[in-house]
């Protein structure tokens, strides 16, 4: 199988290791992040492009890129057992002390945090580069990144930001990563709120044709999706749980905003019951234009039968 990197010396204009490291050391690790990361946000199609050996002009740049991000990605991969031998003996490290010294585990954890903050800001400066020239890149369109990025009401890292009103710093990987969140949210609450038939029309008009309710409408519920995906996300149960898995994967950060420190209020909380409260008043308001009956009861978030629970 070729690679996006295919040797000692391109891995080495992406992090630093030794020139005299084997190709085929590091080459299982490659294709680990390749698999584990690249494929998911690329495309197979798009991979083989960049993969082949003579990269087409409109793909060197993007080769580029990708490299950049795939080289800390791999060494973060493979940190564990670059570390050690595996042979007939067991599991064994170097002992040269005329040359070299074991590193300790604060550097070695120091060192892997950052191949993975380096390796995942360039997969998303690499989302970024795709974004604004998917023109010049048809295969991309197969990969499940971006087949799955119209099935919410918000449909972008810029929306949930500026739209939502939270903050993920532009990430199209935070985004990426708390839309199964955000789907679950959807169907729970607004699905089953608003009706099916509002639910599907308001759908077929969010990039276009909104009535004055619509609209109105459409930024109260992507204000409200916002706002409970980052209150699940930011909760002490969701955090206690994230922090007992070790599985190699992006971890998206949105910083908790607390109404209450002493009592950790969560004020994300406070703000979505604030905006489904707005979703509400929407749809009595404009009831005869959205084609409903007026909403009457209100919805309590935190009833047996409302309340999510997010496992992370």
């Amino acid at each position: 199988m070729s690679l996006i990197i295919k040797d000692i010396a391109t891995l080495r204009k992406t992090v630093k290791v030794s020139a005299s490291v084997l190709f085929e050391v590091v080459e299982p690790f490659l294709k680990s992040a390749r698999d584990l990361f690249l494929i998911r946000y690329l495309g197979r199609e798009l991979i083989e492009v960049l993969e082949s050996e003579t990269v087409p002009d409109r793909a060197i740049e993007l080769r580029d890129l990708v490299q950049m991000s795939l080289g800390p990605l791999s060494m973060w991969v493979g940190a564990a057992e670059l570390s050690v031998r595996i042979g007939d003996s067991g599991m064994t490290v170097e002992n040269n002390k005329d040359k070299f010294v074991a590193a300790s585990e604060t550097k070695i954890t120091n060192v892997t945090e950052s191949l993975e903050r380096r390796g995942f800001q360039y997969l998303d400066l690499v989302l970024e580069y795709l974004e604004k020239n998917k023109d010049q890149f048809p295969e991309w369109t197969e990969s499940s990144y971006y087949t799955l990025r119209s099935g919410n009401y918000i449909r972008s890292a810029i929306q949930f930001q500026e739209l939502g009103k939270v903050d993920i710093s532009y990430s199209r990987l935070t985004f990426e990563s708390l839309r199964p969140i955000m789907s679950n949210i959807e169907e729970h609450y607004i699905t089953d709120f608003i009706g099916e038939d509002l639910d599907e029309t308001l759908r077929l008009v969010l990039e276009a044709g909104q009535s004055d309710p619509q609209k109105r409408l459409i930024a109260n519920i992507r204000k409200f999706v916002a706002c409970k995906t980052a209150e699940l996300y930011t909760s002490q149960a969701s955090k206690q749980n994230r922090t007992g898995s070790d599985v190699k994967e992006y971890k998206p950060i949105i910083r908790p905003a607390y109404g209450d420190i002493s009592n950790t209020g969560n004020f994300y909380a406070e703000q979505s019951a604030y905006y489904l409260s707005k979703v509400q008043q929407t749809l009595n308001k404009y009831a005869v234009e959205l084609g409903i009956t007026p909403v009457t009861d209100a919805i309590d978030f935190n009833s047996d039968e409302q309340h999510m629970f997010y496992a992370g």
